[in-house]
């Protein structure tokens, strides 16, 4: 919802708010296992979802070059993300390919963050995954409930908790497909 990603956004590394999202989620839900898996790593700090986290947690962080000491270097395609670590937060932000490669993981993580072609209006009839264009807002969503999520919010990225933490959300209305309005953020239409 766009009330919750404005109430607790907060940067430390990330772009959009989403360390104060994740670290809200995070006093809810209490995770058991303490790690996070990231791709679309770049640097390991810049614009990174779980670098915050890197204190307290194991966050394993993967990009196509290995820009840093904390970025291994690896392609994640559909084929090999189930070699990945088990985590309790999963962000994807490969540029294009995001809702392939989460359509065939197989883990279940707490928190999904996913990187979606925020230009595209809510409600716009986009192909579900476009590579050189991203997937849209609905497409995405629409797997997020297939796989056993909720949306929770949406900052260019849509963050997704896993159904069974939903009465810990109680400001959630919806599923976001329907009453898009209250969760997309139209700032990024062009």
């Amino acid at each position: 919802m766009l009330t919750f990603a404005v109430k607790y956004a907060k940067n430390i590394y990330s772009q959009q708010g989403e360390d104060g999202i994740i670290e809200e989620c995070l006093k809810r839900i209490k995770p058991k296992l303490k790690s996070a898996v990231e791709f679309g790593g770049a640097d390991g700090f810049y614009c990174s979802n779980t670098a915050a986290l890197r204190s307290t947690w194991k966050v394993y962080m993967y990009d196509m070059q290995e820009y840093s000491p904390h970025v291994q270097s690896m392609m994640v395609t559909p084929d090999n993300v189930n070699d990945l670590p088990e985590c309790s937060i999963l962000s994807i932000d490969i540029d294009g390919n995001d809702y392939n490669v989460w359509k065939a993981y197989n883990g279940n993580p707490d928190i999904v963050v996913i990187e979606i072609n925020s230009s595209i209006a809510p409600d716009h009839g986009r192909p579900v995954s476009d590579l050189n264009h991203g997937t849209a807002y609905k497409p995405m969503v629409e797997l997020g409930i297939h796989k056993g999520y909720f949306l929770l919010c949406h900052t260019g990225n849509l963050i997704f908790i896993k159904d069974e933490y939903r009465k810990l959300f109680p400001e959630v209305i919806g599923s976001g497909l329907d009453n898009y309005e209250l969760y997309f953020n139209r700032s990024w239409l062009k």
